[in-house]
């Protein structure tokens, strides 16, 4: 209804009526009596920036985020526009708003896209990309609109807690997060720890020596994989072949236990950490290779042993020892905002799970225009 009105001002008259919604805001008025103005602002300056209105299936998408939902829209159907409006709604606060994308080029790419909007309603955008120093990232992190990827964010959240003077700290207290791609960070990812590791001196141990033996014990005599849990068990014949490969006399003796932990070091390395998947060899150092993206992660290393462990597998020289100093997961770090949401193509197929750890409730965005592809049964080819 207010479409006709919006339409009719010119762009100072937009821009007037932008910071006066914010001074009321700021001034103690709820969100929920600025709402129908702020998104029917949103849907005209969309048009005359980025020439994209839109759509009434994309304005409900937006107010199921503000209202703290995950929506699900078919892929095309235009999130990244949905999102804007109660991203702007939310960010009038003065507290700033994270849209939390899946990777660095979604989140330079988004924040560059939408930013013509945000720039036009009076909102400073930034987006965080790995490598970026601190200071750019206090920046971008201190703008009303921050696009940033999950884990950058949770490992800023990480840095922050070493952080020893005040003036090291990038994050600002957290205040509302929209999730895209919300089944895989939420779901998928949640309980894999962000892990920030120092280097430590190396400690004593016998890391080759131990992969030699473990390379003479035999797989399911010896020792059972276990690939769904990603754990190893030595069998009673295996500690036997152990303890005499190694004479050492019982293993689960108390001055024994460090060599049992490094004999349980190579095993898992040796039965579950593959060559060229799990970790690449390149210029005589092991990189480590993230199992959702595929790519190598710079200055990442196993912690407790096993990194000397996989060094020692592939004959290489042993670099420094890892230690952990601080680990979240993105549940954990997530649940720290006041207020979330988010969006995603397949959330209906997560809603069990995103109410009971979340509590979000799904809702699911038809089309803008009706589907018309017939989606017939797979049919399976024997050869």
């Amino acid at each position: 209804a207010l479409g006709p009105e919006v339409r009719d001002g010119s762009d100072e008259d937009l821009r007037d009526l932008a910071q006066h919604l914010r001074a009321r805001v700021l001034a103690g008025v709820p969100l929920s009596d600025v709402l129908v103005q702020v998104f029917a602002l949103v849907r005209e300056v969309a048009s005359r920036t980025i020439g994209l209105r839109p759509f009434d299936v994309q304005i409900l998408g937006g107010l199921a985020l503000h209202e703290g939902k995950v929506v699900q829209m078919q892929t095309g159907e235009g999130k990244t526009l949905a999102a804007v409006a109660p991203v702007v709604l939310n960010a009038l606060q003065g507290q700033g708003v994270h849209v939390l994308t899946f990777n660095d080029y979604l989140a330079r790419r988004d924040a560059g896209w939408m930013g013509p909007i945000y720039q036009f309603l009076g909102l400073r955008v930034g987006f965080v990309q790995e490598g970026m120093s601190p200071e750019e990232r206090r920046g971008a992190y201190a703008a009303d609109v921050t696009y940033a990827t999950a884990k950058e964010a949770g490992f800023d959240c990480l840095r922050d807690a070493l952080a020893v003077e005040p003036g090291m700290v990038v994050h600002r207290p957290f205040n509302m997060a929209l999730v895209d791609e919300a089944d895989s960070i939420l779901i998928d990812e949640a309980r894999i720890p962000l892990v920030i590791a120092g280097n430590t001196e190396r400690q004593s141990g016998q890391p080759d020596r131990l992969a030699a033996i473990v390379r003479q014990l035999v797989p399911e005599q010896h020792y059972v994989v276990d690939r769904e849990r990603r754990t190893v068990y030595v069998t009673d014949d295996g500690l036997d072949r152990a303890e005499a490969l190694l004479g050492c006399g019982n293993l689960h003796t108390l001055e024994n236990l460090p060599l049992l932990t490094e004999l349980n070091a190579a095993l898992f390395v040796t039965a579950l950490l593959r060559l060229d998947v799990d970790y690449i060899v390149r210029h005589g150092r092991v990189e480590i290779v993230d199992e959702f993206t595929g790519r190598v992660v710079e200055d990442r290393h196993w912690p407790d042993g096993l990194q000397a462990a996989i060094e020692a597998k592939e004959g290489l020289r042993r670099s420094v020892e890892g230690r952990v100093l601080g680990q979240i997961t993105l549940q954990h770090f997530l649940g720290q905002y006041h207020h979330l949401c988010g969006m995603a193509a397949t959330a209906e197929a997560a809603a069990d799970e995103l109410w009971e750890v979340y509590g979000l409730q799904v809702l699911v965005v038809p089309p803008n225009r009706t589907c018309i592809r017939i989606d017939h049964p797979d049919i399976v080819f024997t050869h």
